[in-house]
């Protein structure tokens, strides 16, 4: 039988000596000390054949207070920790965790003094490293996220897991810290070093919560991992908490985000997963609001060149169907791609329409509402769409006009590379939802009838309004090109 209950540590131990010697006799538990990182130990009171009050904690703590140990014969002997103090560090820098096992003449408390102890045992806990989190410590610091490992181990196991995990390369003055280094600096030396520190030893929960405020009045983004009780604070006050699966109710209560495998590579793919979500809320801003400042200008400046009501009402709510909802699908499928992970992460306060975005709105929305104006005003678009013969030709191509520039307007905002097909095998769902456009749109116009206020097109006149509106993919290209040129020559310039 596995033992149920307690933390991780207990039950390995626990199940590294079951089953027990059934003739051993039976003992029941009194009273116990639960561990705190305060006090560093716990204790409990066992009753039996003999009253044993046992203790088990960090070695620095525990052989400081032995005085005797039990040799193989049970016999107890006076006690020197030197020989086990240079082999607990030897297997410490191997990043294995020591623990170290004792027996008390005395009842304790939390707040009792230890003192007089019998040694009986350090046992070493090496918790293998999951093979896909040096790759993802390494991810996520190429994304310009500073990642901190607080733990309660010691601080040369704690500096063997960070070189093993890739977070540690080089061994600074302000990488390492244990919790009592960290306690005696003022908030404004932790701030300073803030940036260089990558490891905290012998962490206590204030340590957390502490660094935690320290960053976020530093207007950085932080997020806090944690599965225990004492983490709940912590994983409180932090931006984004992650809660590991296997941690407490309270922890996840205060967390974000529940990790359910505990792995820390979930996080990575968290980061990169926002930060597509973000990438495709900014994509749908700038394609609908290309097309309403294409809608808008129309709109009004058409009464005064002559068509009163360049789009109906029912054709309006087709063109809300696609900016509001359909291209609100489309984009929500785009792909998470790894070199999201290399840009820089977003400052607290940047807009969520930046320079390049309103560049893009304002360019293609000019472009659009001019292409749609000109069709408009001009004669010669009269004479080619039969206005004499019958107006409703001129306005079904006008229509026309506008979703199929709205349809390519999709691509150019997709993506701000001059291939516009790039990583689109990778979103189906914008490629199926804009051939459904298309393909309503030419039912629209050959179907409509009075409805939509449309009527068939010939062959030619259909081919003509296409090319009129794949001409905003060229125009957006120029856009393109010449931002290029332009962030060339200013990082020349800073250079």
């Amino acid at each position: 039988k596995k033992p149920l209950g307690g933390n991780a540590t207990d039950r390995a131990l626990l199940e590294s000596v079951l089953p027990l010697n059934s003739r051993n006799p039976a003992y029941v538990k009194k009273e116990t000390v639960p561990f705190d990182s305060a006090y560093k130990f716990s204790a409990a009171h066992i009753s039996g054949k003999d009253d044993l009050i046992l203790v088990k904690g960090a070695p620095e703590k525990i052989l400081a207070a032995c005085r005797y140990y039990l040799d193989e014969n049970g016999v107890r002997r006076p006690f020197s920790p030197a020989g086990i103090e240079e082999q607990r560090k030897v297997l410490s820098m191997k990043a294995i965790r020591m623990l170290a096992i004792a027996v008390s003449p005395v009842t304790l408390t939390a707040k009792s003094k230890l003192e007089n102890l019998t040694f009986i045992a350090m046992i070493g806990i090496r918790d293998d490293i999951r093979r896909e989190v040096p790759a993802a410590i390494k991810e996520v610091q190429q994304a310009g996220v500073q990642v901190v490992m607080m733990t309660g181990d010691s601080k040369d196991t704690a500096i063997a897991i960070a070189r093993d995990i890739g977070l540690l390369e080089d061994h600074g003055p302000n990488r390492v810290l244990t919790s009592q280094e960290l306690s005696a600096m003022t908030d404004r030396q932790i701030t300073e070093i803030l940036p260089e520190l990558r490891v905290i030893a012998r962490a206590l929960p204030t340590d957390k919560s502490r660094l935690v405020r320290l960053a976020q009045a530093e207007s950085l983004v932080t997020g806090m991992t944690g599965d225990g009780i004492n983490d709940a604070p912590a994983l409180k006050r932090a931006d984004v908490g992650f809660s590991m699966g296997s941690g407490t109710e309270v922890a996840k209560e205060a967390g974000d985000i529940v990790i359910l495998d505990n792995n820390f590579a979930s996080i990575a793919k968290a980061i990169r997963y926002g930060r597509t979500i973000f990438k495709s809320i900014r994509k749908f801003i700038v394609y609908q609001f290309t097309m309403n400042l294409c809608a808008v200008g129309v709109s009004l400046i058409g009464p005064f060149i002559g068509i009163d009501t360049p789009v109906t009402v029912i054709q309006m709510l087709w063109i809300n169907i696609i900016m509001d909802t359909l291209a609100g699908l489309a984009f929500a499928g785009e792909p998470s791609l790894k070199e999201y992970m290399k840009e820089r992460p977003k400052r607290r306060d940047e807009p969520v329409i930046d320079r390049t975005m309103a560049q893009q709105i304002f360019w293609m929305g000019l472009y659009t509402m001019t292409l749609c104006i000109t069709f408009l005003r001009l004669p010669y678009f009269r004479t080619l769409f039969r206005f004499d013969e019958n107006p409703i030709y001129f306005l079904t191509a006008f229509y026309a006009l506008f979703i199929f520039s709205g349809v390519f307007n999709s691509f150019n905002a997709r993506t701000n590379r001059i291939n516009l097909l790039s990583h689109l095998r990778k979103n189906p769902t914008f490629i199926l939802i804009m051939l459904i456009v298309s393909a309503v749109q030419l039912v629209m116009i050959y179907y409509g009838g009075r409805v939509f206020r449309t009527a068939g097109l010939t062959p030619s006149e259909l081919r003509m309004v296409i090319l009129m509106a794949f001409s905003v993919i060229p125009a957006d290209q120029i856009r393109k090109f010449l931002f290029k040129i332009f962030k060339k020559r200013k990082k020349g310039r800073e250079a």
